[in-house]
């Protein structure tokens, strides 16, 4: 999905409002939602950006940093996988769009 660069804007400014843990209306995150559903580097935006909201920004020098730039979100212990406990079909099941088409 080709973005104009309005779009690109209008998306990096909510998702700057996101990660400051700012106040951002329905319909901005609905906005930047439909297009991270499509868009694997939105998508990966939007995780960066809730992780950074929710956890605060890391040190360089941390691995914590390193999963945080990655839109990885293994820092909050309610999200990691646990072998004993769950499922990994239901584990994936909340994949977005595009990487179910992979």
């Amino acid at each position: 999905m080709l973005l104009s660069n309005q779009k690109r804007l209008k998306i990096q400014g909510i998702l700057k409002r996101i990660s400051r843990d700012q106040e951002i209306s329905l319909e901005d995150r609905i906005y930047v939602e439909k297009f991270a559903k499509h868009n694997s580097t939105i998508d990966l935006w939007l995780k960066k950006a809730n992780s950074l909201r929710r956890n605060g920004e890391k040190s360089e020098d941390r691995i914590d940093n390193l999963l945080q730039s990655l839109g990885i979100d293994g820092l909050d212990k309610d999200n990691q996988f646990n072998q004993n406990e769950d499922d990994i079909s239901d584990w994936f099941s909340g994949v977005p769009d595009w990487l179910k088409r992979s």
